[in-house]
C-alpha cells in the first residue's frame, strides 16, 4: 500500500513539474521578451567598460523612414558596433540562415517563429544609418537566452558566452573620432527618449503595418503558428569556438576607449 501511495505521489509531482514548466515556457511572448532583454543587459555588464559601452532598448528610425524600429542592445567599441537581438525561447530550436521560419519544439508542441537574422539586419541598417557608419562596421548578433540548438546555426546566432563572442572580434574598425561620435549619439538618444511614449507610438506603427508585408521586422510578442514536426533530432552540437579556453585573452590597453568617451552615468534601464 505504501509503495502504491509513493508511486502515486511521484506521478503527481512529475505532472505538476511538467505543467509548471509548460506554463513558464508558454507565458506571453511580450513578458518573456522583456525578461530576456534584462538578462542580456545584465550579462553585458561583464564587458570591460574600458573597451565597451552598452545601450539597451533603443528606438531608431527605420532605414526607409517609415516609423521606428526597436533595438534590444547596442555595444560600442573600437572593434565595431555590436547590434544584439535577444530571443527568449525555451526548448529545442531548429533553423538555418536561409529558412524563413524557424521551429521551437517544447513539451511535444512545435511552433514556428520568423528567422531573426533578417529582423536584426534591419536593425544593423538602422544603426549604421543613424551613426553615419558603413554597414561593414556593424556586427549582427542574435542571442538565445534559453534555447537548445538542434541544428547547426549561423556563427552569429549563439546561446552562450555572449561576452566571449564579442571579445573575439579584435579587428579595429573605428577611429577615436568615430567611437566618440557613436557613443555621444547613442547616449543622447538614450537620455532623451521617453520610453513609455515612444514604445506606445512604435507599437501603434507596427499594428498599422501588420496588414502589409513587412520584410525583416517582427515583434517579440508576435503570435507563433503551429509547425510540422522537424523530424529526427540530431545529436547535440560540439562547443562553439568562442568557448575555447584561450578565447578571451586580455585586450591591449592601447585599444581602450575610456579616454575617448565619458563614463556611463545612466539610470537603470526600464524595459
Amino acid at each position: 500500500m505504501l509503495i502504491l501511495i509513493a508511486i502515486a505521489v511521484s506521478i503527481a509531482i512529475g505532472l505538476f513539474v511538467s505543467l509548471l514548466g509548460m506554463v513558464v515556457a508558454l507565458q506571453p511572448r511580450r513578458s518573456k521578451g522583456a525578461k530576456g532583454e534584462r538578462i542580456v543587459a545584465g550579462r553585458l555588464k561583464d564587458l570591460n567598460e574600458q573597451f565597451y559601452r552598452s545601450f539597451h532598448d533603443l528606438y531608431l528610425p527605420r532605414p526607409d523612414g517609415s516609423g521606428t524600429t526597436q533595438i534590444d542592445h547596442v555595444v560600442v567599441s573600437r572593434f565595431g558596433i555590436f547590434v544584439i537581438e535577444t530571443k527568449y525561447y525555451n526548448g529545442w530550436i531548429f533553423g538555418s540562415s536561409r529558412q524563413k521560419m524557424w521551429t521551437q519544439s517544447i513539451y511535444g508542441r512545435n511552433t514556428q517563429f520568423p528567422n531573426p537574422l533578417p529582423q536584426n539586419h534591419l536593425h544593423v541598417l538602422a544603426v549604421a544609418k543613424f551613426l553615419g557608419l558603413p554597414e561593414r562596421n556593424v556586427h549582427s548578433l542574435v542571442f538565445f537566452v534559453d534555447g537548445d540548438f538542434r541544428t547547426e546555426m549561423p556563427e552569429n546566432v549563439i546561446g552562450s558566452d555572449l561576452c566571449g563572442w564579442i571579445g573575439l572580434r579584435r579587428h579595429v574598425l573605428l577611429s577615436d573620432e568615430a567611437v566618440y561620435t557613436a557613443f555621444m549619439k547613442l547616449e543622447d538618444l538614450d537620455r532623451m527618449t521617453d520610453r513609455k511614449t515612444t514604445r506606445a507610438i512604435h507599437l501603434k506603427e507596427l499594428k498599422a503595418r501588420r496588414g502589409k508585408p513587412v520584410v525583416g521586422e517582427t515583434e517579440a510578442d508576435e503570435p507563433q503558428v503551429p509547425a510540422a514536426s522537424p523530424g529526427s533530432v540530431p545529436p547535440p552540437l560540439p562547443d562553439s569556438p568562442w568557448n575555447a579556453p584561450n578565447a578571451r585573452s586580455a585586450v591591449p590597453e592601447s585599444l581602450a576607449i575610456s579616454a575617448v568617451v565619458p563614463p556611463v552615468q545612466r539610470v537603470a534601464e526600464s524595459f
